[in-house]
């Protein structure tokens, strides 16, 4: 080596020993890189929720003009990005973290064995099934960092994950000397969060008045303003700067998952101003984690970018119908079978919003096994009818006296009758139910096969239409799906959602099916678009190349 490369190289190497973010890994006691390092690297930023459509809108109207260069400048690759069954974040990581398609039928669903309520912002729900998909996937994020997904995906250090949130871990992640040392060590970025978050306090305040004029509940409203703070900036700064630690030490794969679109995009929609808002920030994140990956000494980090899923703009069924959904269903099994087996169930069956008051929303999480909250967990008795929704997609069980008559006979003419009259008495769009060996459909224009009447029951011009087919029966025939299984989706019309909001994923939609993907270079190929485990398959392989190489 020549007098001027090591004088480089010492320049850099000083540095970085002097760089701030290097003084927050020794204070915080992470191992630290040592030297330089030509290992591969990946950085895998997920934006939660954002399709491809408004992906394309957000790129038109500026909203996303560091990733806009990437495209033109950068020699990355867009691709659409099909997320599988359930269109949810807890499936899509799964197939990801794990390369298992489908690992739950719903974000919120019944354990057959266990007859446990499971939904996957839970602490308890998502290390369940964390624990299943440790048995049987090899994880992707091995010896690495995961923050603020479902899954810690195998990784080494997991923050702000539902898997692992619990206030246990929150007290022993927080030493108040270390939080002041760096607090005065990083004032100036201090300051400017506490600018962002007075800015969207204002933007929040001025939502809230917004929402209270179109009708909007004013408890809801008021409990969205200190969530939003949280989700757009603070959780949002938190991760950004894990990440930039970690870039620095050379951490081998990190995978962050910033989702403060998805949450506006519910509330208001996944084209509304407020929705789009939030990703100039987001964008202004993926910028500076690009750049000092681009800067690491330790790695040769490559930086990809994708959506998991996208949202529909939905109606509320509620709003729709002008009656609640669990009340219209149970209307109609009490007139099949009789009101001894369709009571209402124990409190913790009645809505969303006690869901998320008990799960904290994952960001204060509880571990779920508090003698106050087993009754969320609690599917009840085994007679009484068992409904689940979250979003769009839904399942009922039936009781066990009824399927029990199924035994000894086909059970399909009979789920066909409970089938037709949820599409007709309830006005659910879309009610599934096996039949045979094959997966029958009801909608409004009659009974249909799901597989050879796709066309029928997903649209004509839907992006994925026989993978979506294939996934969909999948999804039908998961140990876990109910008896029945309902959908919002409607292929002519606007698609209803089983919640009180304005956008809505989960089911086999064409927007919430149908995310993106943003490849360097080095990982180009030829296909048209990506699901998990394409992607999956891509890092792999490039690290598996880069090791070759070396």
């Amino acid at each position: 080596m020549n007098p001027i490369d090591r004088l480089k190289n010492g320049f850099k190497a000083w540095s970085t020993w002097l760089s701030r973010k290097e003084r927050f890994s020794r204070l915080l006691g992470l191992p630290r890189c040592t030297g330089i390092d030509d290992e591969p690297g990946v950085v895998l930023i997920q934006i939660d929720g954002l399709s491809y459509t408004q992906f394309q809108r957000g790129l038109t109207r500026n909203r996303l003009p560091f990733i806009r260069k990437l495209l033109e400048k950068n020699g990355y690759a867009q691709k659409p990005f099909y997320s599988g069954l359930p269109s949810s974040t807890p499936a899509v990581q799964g197939e990801l973290f794990y390369g298992i398609k489908t690992v739950v039928p719903a974000f919120e669903f019944i354990d057959r064995k266990t007859r446990l309520r499971h939904a996957m912002f839970f602490p308890a729900s998502a290390n369940a099934m964390a624990r299943q998909l440790q048995q049987t996937g090899r994880p992707l994020l091995a010896g690495g960092s995961s923050y603020s997904n479902i899954y810690s995906g195998g990784a080494d250090t997991a923050r702000y994950c539902a898997e692992t949130m619990n206030l246990e871990s929150l007290i022993r992640a927080v030493n108040p000397i270390k939080l002041a040392l760096f607090f005065m060590l990083q004032i100036g970025k201090l300051f400017r969060i506490l600018g962002v978050a007075c800015l969207e306090l204002i933007l929040s305040v001025y939502d809230f008045f917004k929402g209270m004029a179109s009708g909007m509940n004013i408890i809801k409203e008021l409990k969205f303003i200190p969530t939003r703070l949280f989700v757009c900036v603070i959780l949002r700064e938190l991760i950004r700067l894990r990440v930039k630690m970690d870039v620095t030490r050379g951490v081998p794969i990190i995978a962050a998952n910033f989702f403060g679109y998805d949450e506006q995009a519910h509330r208001r929609g996944p084209g509304s101003a407020f929705a789009h808002w939030t990703l100039k920030g987001i964008d202004g994140v993926v910028r500076d984690l690009y750049r000092t990956a681009m800067r690491s000494r330790c790695r040769d980090y490559q930086v990809v970018v994708y959506a998991d899923h996208g949202q529909e703009s939905v109606h509320s069924y509620h709003r729709h119908t002008g009656k609640p959904l669990k009340q219209a269903i149970r209307e109609v099994i009490i007139e099949k079978i009789g009101p001894e087996n369709s009571q209402n169930e124990e409190d913790a069956d009645d809505n969303l919003a006690n869901l998320y008051r008990l799960a904290g929303n994952v960001l204060f999480g509880q571990n779920g096994t508090m003698r106050g909250r087993r009754k969320a967990f609690t599917a009840g008795p085994a007679d009484h009818v068992r409904i689940t929704t979250m979003g769009p997609l839904g399942h009922v069980y039936l009781p066990r006296r009824v399927r029990g008559q199924f035994d000894s006979v086909d059970p399909s003419p009979a789920l066909e009758q409970f089938a037709r009259s949820l599409n007709r008495q309830a006005q659910i769009p879309l009610v599934l139910f096996k039949k045979k060996a094959d997966i029958a459909a009801v909608n409004a224009s009659g009974v249909f096969s799901l597989w050879e009447d796709r066309e029928a029951i997903l649209g004509k011009d839907h992006p994925f239409l026989d993978q979506t087919a294939a996934d969909l029966k999948r999804l039908c025939l998961h140990p876990n799906a109910g008896d029945l299984v309902i959908s919002g989706w409607e292929p002519s019309g606007t698609p209803l959602s089983f919640n009180m909001e304005s956008g809505a994923h989960g089911g086999p939609g064409k927007e919430e099916t149908r995310g993106f993907a943003l490849l360097p270079s080095c990982m180009k190929n030829s296909a048209r678009w990506l699901r998990p485990l394409d992607l999956r398959a891509q890092i792999f392989a490039y690290f598996e190349k880069e090791k070759r190489a070396s």
